[in-house]
This record gives C-alpha cells, structure tokens and sequence, in this order.
C-alpha cells in the first residue's frame, strides 16, 4: 500500500502560514491524507495543500493526524477537510497595508467575497505602492505560488515605470495573481495579498 502513497506530492503549512515542507509523498483521498512520511509535525489546524494540474491549488486544513506504528510499513492517516480562508488572518499576517481607494475598494476579513469587480481605476503610485508591500512578503509563499507571483510582479514594475501603463497587462497580472493567491488559501501571506488587490481590482 505505501507504494500508493507516491501519487500525490503535498506541502505542509503551519497555522502560522510558516511553510515546513514541500514535496511530500501522499495520497489524497477528499477528507483523508495518507503519508509514508513519518517526521511531518502534524498537528490540528495544520494545511496540506496539492496542486492541480491546472494549476489551481488545493487547501485541506488537517482535522485529526493519526499515525500507525506497523513496523516498515507505520504512517499517517490525517483527516481534513477542504479549507477556505484562514481562521486569523488579521493576527497572523504581518508587514501588509491596506490602503482603502479606489472606487471598488473593500476588505474582507473571516468572510468571503465571491462577487467579480474590475474598475481598472488605478494609477501608477498605487501600483509602486502594491509592488513594494507585496515584494518583500512572496518567499512566505509556496514555492509555485511564489514564482507566479514574483514574475507577474515584473510585469507591474515595468507597467508602473511607463509614461502610460497598458491596463490590460496590468489588470491581466493582477487578476493572475489574485487567482495563485486564491489557490495559496492555506497561506495567510496570500489572503493579505487578496485584502491588498480589494483596492485594485
């Protein structure tokens, strides 16, 4: 059965959006993981996350790990459920702003906004203001995550220098990532970055 568990690779983030472990060998199962990987610091409130192929990411908020000690063969059956946001975004994320303006802005904390509003109302202080907020914040993010951000961010530093920025390029990397910051939910980092594009998108 361990053989099983090379299926999926998931990544175990802390409650505290700290990123332990990337890679993990797993099988997912919707409301259980099982893991051959007996030195994972499970503990309830945990994340497991799993990229899709499409590149969207799964958020599963560990409920219950149990580990089974059976020799060669001992691992963890974790129950989960599928997460939405985290519990304390505005105790945990630290080092992020929000600036209200613009003439969709909002914020939403332990709540979920599904509604879709694209002003494109935005000028290129606010985008140097964006770009310098989120910078120094994307290494908490999982490592895919982090790279889509860090090259969409390239795309706004060169749109923030010109005389006058190309609002499809702009509202095309902001919306890319909204999407990756959407998928990082187990990540606190990625739901203030969500709360920072309120005033942008």
């Amino acid at each position: 059965m361990l053989k099983d568990f090379n299926k999926d690779r998931v990544t175990l983030v802390k409650s505290d959006g700290k990123v332990v472990k990337e890679d993990i060998p797993a099988l997912v199962t919707g409301d259980m993981v099982f893991t051959s990987d007996q030195s994972l610091p499970l503990e309830v409130g945990d994340h497991l996350l799993r990229k899709l192929p499409n590149g969207l990411v799964e958020d599963y908020e560990i409920t219950n790990p149990k580990f089974f000690n059976v020799g060669s063969d001992s691992h963890f059956h974790i129950d989960v459920r599928k997460a939405g946001s985290p519990k304390e975004v505005s105790t945990v994320v630290q080092g992020i702003t929000a600036h209200f303006t613009g003439s969709n802005a909002r914020l939403n904390i332990n709540s979920t906004d599904n509604s879709t509003n694209i002003s494109a109302d935005f000028s290129q202080e606010q985008l140097r203001d964006f770009i310098q907020q989120v910078r120094p914040v994307i290494s908490q993010l999982p490592t895919d995550s982090r790279d889509v951000v860090d090259a969409q961010l390239v795309t706004l530093e060169e749109e923030a220098e010109k005389a006058k920025p190309s609002k499809v390029r702009v509202l095309g990397a902001l919306q890319s990532i909204k999407s990756v910051a959407e998928g990082a939910s187990g990540n606190l980092v990625a739901a203030g970055i969500i709360s920072l594009l309120g005033a942008l998108l």
